[in-house]
Order: structure tokens, then C-alpha cells, then sequence
């Protein structure tokens, strides 16, 4: 019994030990991400490490969005968590699951018109789904997902924009085209 009580216990150390390490090496390095979206990404994920370590103390969350936001410093793809990856209840699941098949439909265009909602919408759809997961923070479930739904709308409105711009320069190059025959 005793030796189980040792593994358990450095087990435990160790996984800390890990959860601070990426969570230390956010708080106390500096970052120079390589694009728009990698800077508001790594914000956004500090931010909500930030949050899950000083007021929540849930250092599994602390340590995925430290690795995220670390991830994103260095300049890779950081995509939020396919919904599968927590555990939620079944009657909770779609409006996740179609949120992030929203998210993943204008991600590509969402890269090069607006890099801050993106990050905003990423970190939002994973908070809403760990916050959801863990089923009892109503106000803290509300928060992200309405943080979610507020960049995707904005996301939608860049891209409503921009196809307005398009369909206005097309217009006016089959003019000219008309014009100079």
C-alpha cells in the first residue's frame, strides 16, 4: 500500500510539475509571435491560463491553455479542441459541435480578415466547452459562449464585407472591360 501511495504521489508531483512549467514559462518569458493571429491567440490563451491558475485553480485547464498560448507563440496552427475531446453531456453537444463547424468553415478566409476574432472565437469555443464540460458554472458557460458568438458574428461580418467589395470590383471591371470594346 505504501509503494502505490509513493507512485501516486510522484505521479501527482510530476503532472504539476509539468502544468507549472508551461504555465511558468508563459508568465515569465517574453514573445514575439510571427503573425496577427499568433499574437491574439497567445493573448487570448495567457489570459484565460491566467484566469483557470489565480482564480479557479484547475491547473489540467491552466496547463491546455498555456500550451496553446505557447503554441501559438511559436507560430503554430492552434485550432480550438474538436468537441469529442471533453466530455459533455450528450444534450449539450450541438450547439458545440455546430459552433465549431461554423468556426472551421470561415477559418481559412477568417486568417486574413480578421485575425482577432478568429483568436477570440478559437479560445472562446474551447473556454465554452471546458466550462460546459465541467457543467456548473452557469455564469462562466454563458461568458464563453457569448464571447464566441460575438466574434463569429463579427467574423461573419468581415466576410459579408469583403464579399460586398469583391462583387463591387467585379462589377466594375466587367464595366470597363464593356467600355474599352
Amino acid at each position: 500500500v505504501h509503494i502505490s501511495i509513493k507512485v501516486i504521489l510522484s505521479l501527482s508531483l510530476l503532472f504539476l510539475f509539468s502544468c507549472s512549467a508551461s504555465y511558468e514559462k508563459l508568465s515569465n518569458d517574453s514573445f514575439n509571435p510571427p503573425s496577427a493571429l499568433s499574437k491574439h491567440l497567445m493573448e487570448a490563451y495567457k489570459t484565460k491560463a491566467e484566469f483557470e491558475a489565480k482564480e479557479m485553480h484547475d491547473w489540467n485547464s491552466t496547463k491546455l491553455y498555456a500550451e496553446k498560448a505557447l503554441g501559438a507563440a511559436d507560430g503554430k496552427d492552434v485550432l480550438p479542441e474538436k468537441i469529442n475531446y471533453w466530455v459533455i453531456p450528450a444534450d449539450k453537444q450541438h450547439d458545440l459541435i455546430k459552433g465549431y463547424n461554423n468556426l472551421m468553415t470561415v477559418y481559412e478566409e477568417a486568417v486574413l480578415l480578421d485575425p482577432f476574432n478568429l483568436a477570440k472565437a478559437i479560445s472562446s469555443l474551447d473556454c465554452w466547452a471546458e466550462q460546459q464540460e465541467e457543467n456548473w458554472q452557469t455564469w462562466d458557460i454563458d461568458q464563453c459562449r457569448n464571447d464566441f458568438l460575438s466574434a463569429m458574428h463579427e467574423i461573419f461580418g468581415s466576410l459579408e464585407k469583403e464579399e460586398k467589395i469583391s462583387t463591387k470590383q467585379k462589377s466594375n471591371n466587367a464595366i470597363t472591360k464593356l467600355n474599352d470594346s
